[in-house]
Formats: C-alpha cells, sequence, structure tokens
C-alpha cells in the first residue's frame, strides 16, 4: 500500500524566477518532442527554434537563462540539459506580471495606433504616467506574489504532463525538475511526498502541491520611497527596488538578484549583483551597477552605466535608453566586483557598448557621449574612493588596477581632500575625459588667482561663473542630485 508523506511543511516557489527570468519569447514547449533523447544541446535547440522564426541571439539568451535559473551560478558552461525541464521553462514564459508585460508587450508593433504613437514627440507619451499605469502601480508585493501563486496553480497539472509521459503516474525523478521553481529548505521537493516509492497518481501528486504552494516575500524591498536619500551597505541577498520617485538610493555591498521596477526620477547605484540585474517599467532613472547581466524591458528617458559579463539585453517598449560605461569609484569597487564574481577585465568593462535586441522591438537606445560622461556622485560621507595616483599610475588600464590597486595600496595611500576623483570600470578614453577636465578646471582656477583682479572684478567673474554654473546644473538636472545631498549632510549634523 502506497502511503503519503505526513510532512506539512510547505513548497516554496522560487519568485527570482518569475522576477528575473521571463522574457517576451512565446515558444509552444511542445517543438521540443522531436527530440528523440532524455537530453538536448544548445545546438540541438537552437537548430529547431530556427525553424519557428527564432533568431540565433535569442535561441542563447533562452538557452542560458534556463541554465542561470537551473544552476543559480553566474557562469554557465555549455553543455546538455533535461530536454522536459527545459520544456518547462518555455512555458513560463507565458507568465506576464500584471502591470508590467501586459501594459508594455503585448503590443503588434504593426498596429496602426503603436505605429502612431512611435512617431509622438517623447514628451507627449509616457507610459508610467498614463491611467492605466498608475492604478497598476499600486498594486502591493502581496497581489504580486499572488499572481504567481495563482499561476503556478492554474499550470501544475499541465507542467505533469510535460514532464511524464505516462498518462497516470509521475515518478520522483520527474517530479524534481519541478525544482526549477519549487524548493524547500530541509529536503528535495519529492522527499516530501514520495515516501518509500518511486512513482504516484499524477491527480494525486498534483492536488498535494497546489495544496502546499506557498511564496515568500522578498528577501529585502525598498518599496514607495519619494523624495529621500536612502543608503544601505547590508541587505538581503535578492533586492527588490520598485514604486520609488524623485529618489536617490545607494546601496554598498553584493547582493545576489536585483529588481528595479515602476521608478521614476531616481538615482540609483548598486555596489555589485551575482547574478542578474532586471530593470523594468521605469522612466528617468540613472543607475551605476556592475552585474553579470542585466536586462531592461519598457522604459524609457533612462541612462544605465554597466559593467558585466553579458550583453545588456533590451525588449519591449524601450525609448530614449542610453547605454553608458560603469562611472563608480569606491574604494571596494575592485573587491564587490570579485564578490559577485564578476570577472575583472576589458571584455566585461566594454560589454554595455553592444546589446542584444529581442525578437522585434523597436528599441531606441544609444552610447553616452565621452564629452557628456562623469564620474557618479556618491555621499563622501559614506564612500570612500581610490585615489587618483594609484589609477594614473596604471594609466587607466583596468587590467594593470586589477593587478596592482591592492587593499593595502589603498589604505597607505595619503588622502588629498581636495582629490580628483576619477572612474575606475570605464575604457581609459572615457576616464582620461573626465581627468582632463579636471585638468582644465585648475588651469582656470590658477589662472584668476594669478590675473590680480581687483576686488570688485573678483565678485563679478565669480557670479558669472556660479551663475552659468547653477543653469548648467538645471539644464542637465544636475542640480537635483546635488540638492538631495545636501539635505543628507543636513540631516546628518
Amino acid at each position: 500500500m502506497i502511503s503519503l508523506q505526513t510532512d506539512n511543511r510547505t513548497l516554496n516557489i522560487k519568485q527570482t524566477i518569475f522576477e528575473h527570468f521571463i522574457f517576451p519569447f512565446k515558444l509552444n514547449p511542445q517543438i521540443l518532442n522531436q527530440i528523440n533523447s532524455s537530453f538536448i544541446s544548445f545546438e540541438q535547440f537552437r537548430d529547431i527554434a530556427q525553424k519557428y522564426q527564432v533568431s540565433n541571439i535569442d535561441a542563447d539568451i533562452i538557452f542560458t537563462f534556463f541554465q542561470l535559473a537551473l544552476e543559480n551560478q553566474p557562469t554557465v558552461e555549455r553543455k546538455i540539459v533535461d530536454v522536459k525541464q527545459l520544456s518547462l521553462f518555455l512555458s513560463l514564459q507565458n507568465f506576464n506580471h500584471a502591470g508590467r508585460h501586459s501594459i508594455f508587450e503585448n503590443i503588434n508593433i504593426n498596429d496602426l495606433k503603436y505605429q502612431e504613437r512611435q512617431r509622438q514627440p517623447m514628451n507627449s507619451y509616457s507610459p508610467l504616467n498614463s491611467p492605466r499605469a498608475k492604478t497598476m502601480r499600486v498594486q502591493t508585493q502581496q497581489n504580486d506574489m499572488q499572481q504567481v501563486i495563482q499561476f503556478v496553480k492554474s499550470n501544475i497539472k499541465d507542467w505533469m504532463s510535460l514532464l511524464t509521459n505516462n498518462q497516470e503516474t509521475i515518478t520522483t525523478q520527474e517530479f524534481n525538475l519541478l525544482s526549477l521553481i519549487l524548493y524547500n529548505e530541509q529536503k528535495s521537493i519529492s522527499q516530501l511526498i514520495f515516501d518509500r516509492t518511486n512513482k504516484l497518481g499524477k491527480e494525486i501528486v498534483s492536488e498535494w502541491t497546489i495544496k502546499n504552494i506557498q511564496c515568500q516575500e522578498y528577501a529585502s524591498t525598498i518599496c514607495g520611497f519619494t523624495k529621500s536619500v536612502t543608503i544601505k551597505n547590508n541587505v538581503g541577498e535578492d533586492l527588490k527596488i520598485t514604486q520609488c520617485d524623485d529618489s536617490m538610493i545607494y546601496i554598498d555591498c553584493c547582493v545576489n538578484t536585483l529588481s528595479i521596477s515602476q521608478c521614476t526620477n531616481c538615482q540609483i547605484f548598486v555596489g555589485s549583483v551575482r547574478m542578474i540585474t532586471s530593470i523594468t517599467s521605469c522612466e528617468k532613472i540613472t543607475v551605476c551597477v556592475a552585474s553579470n547581466y542585466i536586462k531592461i524591458s519598457n522604459s524609457i528617458d533612462s541612462t544605465i552605466h554597466y559593467y558585466g559579463s553579458y550583453s545588456p539585453i533590451l525588449y519591449g517598449d524601450c525609448r530614449s535608453i542610453i547605454l553608458a560605461p560603469n562611472n563608480s569609484n569606491t574604494e571596494k569597487t575592485l573587491q564587490r566586483l570579485r564578490e559577485a564574481q564578476i570577472p575583472i577585465n576589458k571584455q566585461c568593462r566594454d560589454k554595455y557598448q553592444k546589446p542584444l535586441i529581442i525578437g522585434q522591438s523597436k528599441i531606441d537606445w544609444s552610447l553616452l557621449p565621452i564629452d557628456d560622461f562623469s564620474k557618479f556622485i556618491l555621499p563622501e560621507s559614506h564612500f570612500g574612493c581610490i585615489d587618483s595616483p594609484l589609477i594614473l599610475e596604471c594609466n587607466f588600464d583596468i587590467d594593470k588596477m586589477n593587478k596592482e590597486i591592492t587593499e593595502k595600496k589603498i589604505l597607505t595611500q595619503q588622502m588629498n581632500y581636495e582629490k580628483i576623483v576619477l572612474p575606475l570600470l570605464a575604457p581609459p578614453e572615457y576616464i582620461k575625459a573626465v581627468y582632463d577636465r579636471y585638468q582644465l578646471f585648475s588651469s582656470i582656477q590658477a589662472q584668476i588667482k594669478q590675473s590680480n583682479l581687483k576686488e570688485e572684478n573678483q565678485k563679478l567673474l565669480q557670479n558669472a561663473i556660479q551663475g552659468n554654473f547653477r543653469e548648467w546644473l538645471v539644464s542637465t538636472g544636475s542640480i537635483k542630485g546635488i540638492s538631495d545631498l545636501v539635505k543628507l549632510i543636513d540631516q546628518e549634523q
């Protein structure tokens, strides 16, 4: 007689799968039925996908991110994978976040209304400020979790059929393939229900699974911040920043995954991300991040300063996206890269230059011109930096910096409180442009000091410089960041 495990511990849904590994791919999992083996290679998958108008780039993304989700490791080696589990991953792509993909991605690019909207000036349409989008933004994290739970529950029976060829039963090995999306802290998921048997009825297993599923809250969430400055150096493994407006957020640590969604007019710095950064449904944000992978969807008027292992992935309704080198400099920058297992080399430094565009998305993106490049401003009271002499000694070369700039050198470097602060992870020509600007400014300062102007003329010159500088701050939007930092300093005093 078959006995069921009485253990009442629940099956947890891997929420990060639904936060980071859902793409606008709609490939029918049944296409893999033609494989007469339990395993499939990338080359086999690519060849099959081509028959269904899937590009090589899209096939590479699907296979790579399936391996990432499965192994939870930032570096993956191409190897054969379980056909049924890959089919399950393809089935997951039918999930749509309400308020995210459903608003922005269910678009037919041949639709006349869509084409008309694309021709409109940028300031005449803002998806995040549309009435429907505003309504969607009030969703709580609980609503998001319920949506994930409902999706999983409604698909469990279909997934069981996908994972086994038997009409009536499912084995422990087949059930464990669901570990792609389900987990238990103490046991393999099959141990929670299979007891002294390798096989159970599909109906029994599916009903038990539906009954025992739960979705835990995110490890760390920054939600709904408005007109605030936030500095954190100890957050959970998986960080979610959502529904923030007019705020500056600084995260000085390494996290496992990073989600930024539905944010407007924000500046966000995160030390490093071990796995993946997902940016979706954002407007007028500036992000500086080092992450092994990054994907950007349904966002507008935003600048992303990126350093990472894999080219940025863009899809959905993205417009006026500016991709730029990572422009940070903290005394722990190189340490953070090592913590996140992000290689320190020129290839990772330059990945921002060649984004991957998924599907038929019409993406309006550009690279940041060198003249517009500057260091990401961080609160000096909370962030130290690597002084410029160490960077100059290495001639802006990242390979030399990785070798020469050690923690000992940073600690023994004499601090210069009128120091030049140079970005660390940008191409040499970008760093040199910042350095040349500092030099030009110093030269102008010296000329003014040596000019022996009368006090009255000095005041006139000072007022002219300050007036033009303020006008530049306002026109570029830089004044907000400085004002917020001043408020932070005032609060600390």
